[in-house]
């Protein structure tokens, strides 16, 4: 079995394509949508529905999720607020097309903001990731009200500066649970200070989701839980099987040794 997912120049590549989309409602309230490495969140609270990160800017996403959405029957529930983990490309990605279309409230931390504005531009590459404001800025130990059930925010730097960690109840059948996402699985490449925060930051996930009983740890990126075979068994899932996202408490702190493994 593998210790870590495989990165290479091929991966970063199929964050890029987006000619190919699956999504799943794999909890009650909790629909995942993804491409071919890169997946987002729409989570259903009373105060409407909340998108999680929003992988690429490009209005194919925006549609992806959009289908998911009416494929789970909550088309007619308003979209309210889009709250990205971190400021890099592949996450604030179709923010404009959501704030556009759906006028979302958005969420990101401050220093991450100043870190997607900055970002120069590439040849072919959609500037609109930047085309929309930040309404709050997120911050450590803040309490995002959604309604009927909140996220809790984490400050997880190392990935990006200002990197966001979220906890946020789900239900399976009626019941509930508590998943964590992590925001960045991944240590600034050749950078060792960056490796050490990256470290600091995952244990304090990991006491974060201990302190909060989380049974369940999300990711951004597939290559780092089988992604995209977990959706698949979701798809198919019928109601005498088990849930694949649901880890337990022990599980979820064994899953997360996947993340410092890759910032050693």
């Amino acid at each position: 079995m593998k210790e870590i997912p495989i990165l290479t120049l091929e991966t970063i590549k199929r964050m890029e394509d987006m000619t190919w989309f699956c999504h799943a409602q794999i909890f009650d309230d909790l629909v995942i949508v993804a491409q071919k490495e890169t997946a987002c969140y729409i989570w259903r609270t009373s105060d409407g529905l909340v998108i999680l990160d929003g992988i690429w800017p490009d209005e194919r996403v925006y549609h992806e999720i959009h289908n998911a959405i009416k494929e789970a029957g909550w088309d007619n529930i308003r979209v309210s607020k889009f709250i990205m983990t971190h400021g890099h490309i592949d996450h604030v990605g179709c923010g404009k097309y959501l704030v556009d279309r759906y006028h979302v409230k958005t969420y990101l931390s401050k220093q991450d903001d100043e870190l997607r504005l900055s970002t120069e531009s590439e040849k072919n590459r959609s500037d609109s990731w930047k085309e929309f404001k930040i309404d709050c800025y997120i911050k450590d130990g803040d309490i995002i009200d959604c309604g009927d059930k909140s996220i809790h925010v984490i400050s997880t730097p190392g990935h990006t500066d200002g990197c966001m960690s979220f906890i946020f109840p789900v239900h399976d059948m009626g019941d509930r649970h508590i998943a964590a996402l992590f925001g960045g699985a991944t240590p600034p490449w050749n950078n060792p200070a960056g490796r050490e925060t990256q470290r600091i930051s995952i244990n304090k996930f990991i006491n974060a989701s201990k302190l909060e009983h989380a049974d369940i740890v999300l990711t951004n990126h597939t290559a780092f839980d089988n992604g995209l075979i977990r959706i698949e068994y979701s798809r198919e899932r019928m109601r005498h099987l088990p849930n694949i996202y649901i880890l337990g408490e022990e599980g979820v702190c064994d899953f997360c040794e996947i993340f410092m493994r890759l910032a050693k």
